[in-house]
């Protein structure tokens, strides 16, 4: 009983976790029953106004011309039947739209040029869930934003629908809807949205078949895959695939043990996203030009992340959120990302370890509120901060290169304090500066005691004032880092005798200072990670592949409800593997430095 109601919550989270992930404009939340849009009305009575281009017989209505306007349905059980005619739009509103309806059929009906070519939302949360099915079967919907917006507690059945050239092929806030037999072409992004969908590899992303894939094990996802979508899986391979115009090009939910590796990911929103999975292998991946992050994970911990070429995606190269624990992120080359190359948040003990991290708009590696990560040999070159850390303590930040990046090498800022940094390179960085490296100040407030210095007493007339940013250690004891305009700053510094050390302290602020700044550059290392090698070849034969295309899928009832359960199933996650991933951590740290 208990290991069902885990599997409940997980179920919730990651449904929820997904579905935050989709742009905000096309989010319903779908508390509040929306205004139907004006237009043609077919409504509870029955009857039809605003058209005489629908034909009613019964409980089906026929179109008997093409229609240049919204369609409001307000009745169930009926059959909305295009007879091969088009429904066109202005590019805004829906073309057709369904709210609280149940049992509504819509066929043979040509959709375009609208913001949701169908729109199915419900706004009440607690009617009665044993409601019939709508059908949406034998439709051309193409030239809108969102083909299909499906956010309702009604269960669907979407077949034999040609969805092509939309933005978004399906936007999915449910987890009822059952997809057979859908050809998705040319959509700038096919499926997206919640994770607990059945959809069978009967339906094809531009000619290739998806696999979404639930409670399997032990199997390798077929190479015809133009969608991967694994749930609560264990011991996957997803090997040399080529997966493009997908919200995710391949999705790990609740998943564990699973190899990616090999695949060209490109023009999805995320290549590889992962929410509440484990002990997962991302090597040799192309992740190239997707529209938000090259890699995406959430509360996923003990991953690794190796040996990829992370290139021009619109956000981030690689993005980690949430309660994560012990990853390793190694040997990629990562450039050209509008965000940052690297960012953490709420992370600890990750391991950033020999990357080449370069020409990022944002910094080469970020760790907001990241404590006890470990940062070392990497090259980090040309991006607009090398290496940035907010609110963050208890870092170790060692022997990296740390070259011509356009504001500084390291910024420091907010709470953060107690981070070690030596053995760097700092090479023209904040060229315009005259400082490489830069503590932020902070704000005290005396008469909270916040931001004051220890034993000092509360001082109610004393008004906040900006102080230095708190103490790290540059050094040590022995060595710290190489500054390449050490001269530049302390003109008559001199050798420390026997040694390669400056006899002055390079100086950030009154409470950061390296004081044992070397004269010479560290040779770190030669090799800089840039073309990726030979994926493994695949252990499994042509008729192994073939005999694995059957697949397991459920559904799982939920309701809009589940927001609630996030934090709770969040904290279930952590708790089942807190063992596991405190000593999964002490070793990777260990073995790293």
């Amino acid at each position: 009983m208990k290991g069902k109601a885990l599997a409940r919550v997980l179920t919730f989270v990651c449904l929820w976790l997904v579905s935050v992930r989709m742009p905000w404009s096309f989010v319903s939340a779908n508390f509040i029953p929306e205004e139907p849009p004006p237009g043609i009305r077919i409504e509870s009575d029955g009857t039809v106004k605003g058209t005489d281009k629908i034909i009613r017989t019964g409980d089906t209505y026929i179109f008997a011309g093409d229609i240049d306007t919204t369609i409001v349905v307000l009745r169930d059980s009926i059959v909305l039947d295009g007879s091969g005619y088009t429904l066109r739009g202005n590019g805004d509103s829906a073309g057709i739209f369904l709210q609280d309806r149940c049992d509504v059929t819509i066929k043979n009906l040509y959709i375009m040029n609208f913001t949701y070519g169908i729109k199915s939302v419900w706004g009440d949360l607690y009617t009665n869930e044993a409601r019939r099915s709508s059908y949406i079967f034998g439709n051309n919907i193409s030239g809108n934003t969102v083909g299909i917006y499906i956010s309702s507690s009604t269960p669907h059945l979407v077949h034999d629908n040609l969805i092509v050239n939309n933005k978004y092929g399906v936007s999915l806030h449910s987890s009822k809807v059952v997809f057979r037999d859908n050809r998705f072409e040319d959509n700038e992004f096919s499926i997206y949205g919640n994770v607990y969908n059945d959809i069978d590899a009967s339906n094809t992303v531009n000619g290739k078949h998806v696999y979404y894939w639930i409670d399997q094990h032990d199997r390798v996802v077929p190479s015809d895959a133009g969608l991967v979508v694994l749930y609560n899986c264990k011991n996957i391979t997803v090997q040399n695939l080529t997966l493009t115009n997908n919200g995710q090009g391949i999705l790990l939910c609740c998943t564990t043990e699973t190899k990616i590796a090999g695949n060209v990911l490109t023009n999805n929103i995320d290549g590889i996203a992962l929410f509440n999975s484990i002990d997962n292998f991302i090597y040799g991946n192309r992740i190239v030009n997707n529209s938000g992050y090259g890699i995406y994970l959430f509360s996923s911990s003990s991953n690794i992340i190796s040996e990829n070429r992370i290139i021009a995606n619109r956000n981030d190269g690689v993005n980690f959120e949430g309660e994560s624990v012990n990853n390793t992120v190694s040997e990629n080359l990562i450039m050209e990302n509008k965000g940052n190359g690297i960012f953490f948040r709420n992370i600890q003990g990750s391991i950033v370890i020999r990357n080449n991290i370069t020409m990022n708009a944002n910094s080469g590696i970020g760790f907001g509120f990241g404590p006890k990560g470990l940062i070392k040999e990497n090259y980090i070159s040309k991006n607009r901060i090398g290496i940035w850390l907010s609110n963050a303590e208890g870092n170790t930040i060692t022997l990296n290169m740390i070259v011509d990046n356009d504001d500084w090498g390291i910024e420091l800022e907010g709470s953060q304090k107690n981070n070690i940094i030596h053995h760097n390179n700092f090479i023209n960085n904040a060229a315009t500066r005259g400082l490489q490296a830069r503590v932020a100040e902070i704000w005290s407030y005396p008469a909270l005691g916040i931001n004051v210095p220890p034993g000092q007493p509360l001082n109610q007339s004393e008004m906040p004032k900006l102080v230095p940013g708190a103490a790290n250690v540059w050094d040590d004891g022995k060595e710290g880092n190489y500054w390449s305009d050490y001269k530049t700053r302390y003109h008559n510094a001199s050798m420390v005798a026997g040694t390669k050390i400056w006899d002055m302290a390079y100086v950030i602020n009154e409470n950061n200072a390296d004081n044992c700044p070397l004269m010479e550059p560290l040779e770190i290392f030669a090799d800089l990670p840039q073309e990726l090698p030979s994926p493994e070849p695949s252990q499994e034969t042509e008729s192994q592949q073939d005999s694995q295309k059957t697949e397991t899928t459920g559904g799982l009832a939920i309701s809009a409800i589940i927001l609630v359960f996030v934090s709770f199933g969040l904290l279930l996650c952590l708790l089942k593997y807190r063992g596991n991933l405190i000593q999964a951590d002490a070793k990777g740290l260990k073995q790293a430095q």
